[in-house]
């Protein structure tokens, strides 16, 4: 068919400031852009407009109505929206961080500033998410992952650990004027 459609996305509220939605977002458009999908569409609601707007997606459908009509679900209330992706270029969009950090291939450079999940059983969750940097890598050649070391920002170095991409995520609260993490508490 050529597309995808998103029927529905929803972030905790305390996680929507942290950009958390357009990581989600990011991924997604890169992983459809690799499979060859060149549109993802989306009927937004009044409240999900602004968000669909700044991931790309735009009332102006490119994708002819041939395509996805009787295809996909249509709502009441919500606005068709297209996002059109190019298969050649997707990959910039994973992770735009920039000053260095951009993700490339799914893995993190060296000198990375992230937030890595700490185990933390005074939390809500049993978890919290540290800010860290990124000392070194390797990939682990029997299963092919990537593992990092990390340094826990402001912590000693006797907590500097190896963990795996899937407990790591881009620091968004990094302040780059001043290389290091901003105040801004979650």
């Amino acid at each position: 068919l050529g597309f995808a459609e998103v029927v529905f996305c929803a972030v905790i509220g305390h996680e929507q400031v942290r950009g958390c939605g357009s990581q989600l977002m990011n991924h997604l458009k890169e992983h459809l852009g690799k499979d060859g999908v060149t549109h993802f569409i989306t009927y937004a609601d009044d409240g999900a407009i602004g968000f669909f707007s700044k991931q790309g997606f735009t009332h102006k459908l490119t994708l002819p109505k041939s395509k996805y009509e009787g295809v996909i679900t249509q709502y009441k209330g919500g606005q068709l929206m297209d996002c059109r992706l190019d298969p050649t270029g997707v990959s910039r969009l994973y992770h735009g961080l920039g000053d260095g950090q951009n993700v490339k291939d799914g893995v993190y450079p060296t000198g990375a500033n992230v937030e890595v999940q700490f185990l933390d059983k005074k939390s809500e969750t049993g978890h919290k998410w540290v800010a860290a940097k990124i000392l070194d890598s390797v990939v682990d050649t029997k299963n092919k992952q990537t593992k990092y070391f990390v340094h826990y920002i402001g912590w000693g170095k006797r907590w500097d650990q190896w963990t795996v991409g899937e407990h790591i995520r881009p620091n968004l609260n990094y302040d780059k004027k001043q290389k290091k993490p901003s105040k801004k508490r979650r």
